[in-house]
């Protein structure tokens, strides 16, 4: 995990990549640690020696920052393989979301999609960096499975939200588990509906 900064830094000093990867790790830490309620501009300058003027210059609000934190932490996830099947490709990729909104990001997802309801900018902002990311992958692998002959119809945004509703629904309205069975049980009813190859 990113080290913190040791030294103070001014208030009017630029921000840099150093400061940026400690801030986003600080923010992470504290997310895990004691919950999205303790995450604060104040915690974040004490842990990294980052000035709060600083801080907000960078971030207007913590939501930003954890936003931002979660989006880089995405972004160095391994894409997922290519398994050679949708029903596959789906299994591997609802697991894996499943198994990271069990934890502290589910909770903070809630949150987030709060905050985003009531903050038009920070909406766009929230589904820039954090959920256009999990679409792309969805229409991938419907895209391969279009190529690969298993699905008629086009990747367009409306069999992306026939995979990601469901998920959504249950985090946010249900608060129902989220486990590898319901994950497969997902890919499989998927299939069964949309393709024209049928489930194993």
């Amino acid at each position: 995990m990113l080290g913190y900064i040791a030294s103070k830094m001014p208030p009017g000093r630029p921000f840099n990549s150093a400061h940026t990867a400690a801030a986003r790790t600080a923010a992470i830490d504290l997310l895990e640690e004691q919950g999205y309620a303790a995450i604060t501009m104040e915690a974040v300058a004490e842990r990294t020696g980052i000035s709060k003027q600083a801080l907000y210059r960078r971030w207007k609000h913590k939501r930003h920052l954890v936003v931002d934190a979660f989006a880089e932490k995405a972004d160095l996830l391994p894409d997922l393989p290519d398994t050679g099947t949708l029903q596959g490709d789906l299994q591997a990729f609802l697991r894996a979301t499943f198994s990271m909104l069990r934890g502290t990001c589910g909770m903070t997802n809630r949150v987030l999609f709060t905050e985003a309801l009531q903050d038009p900018e920070f909406l766009l902002e929230f589904r820039e960096r954090h959920l256009i990311r999990r679409r792309r992958q969805v229409s991938a692998l419907l895209q391969r499975a279009a190529d690969r002959g298993e699905c008629d119809l086009p990747a367009d945004d409306t069999l992306v939200d026939l995979v990601l509703g469901p998920v959504w629904y249950r985090l946010l309205l249900q608060n129902a588990p989220l486990d590898e069975a319901t994950a497969d049980k997902f890919a499989k009813y998927f299939c069964h509906l949309v393709c024209s190859v049928e489930p194993t």
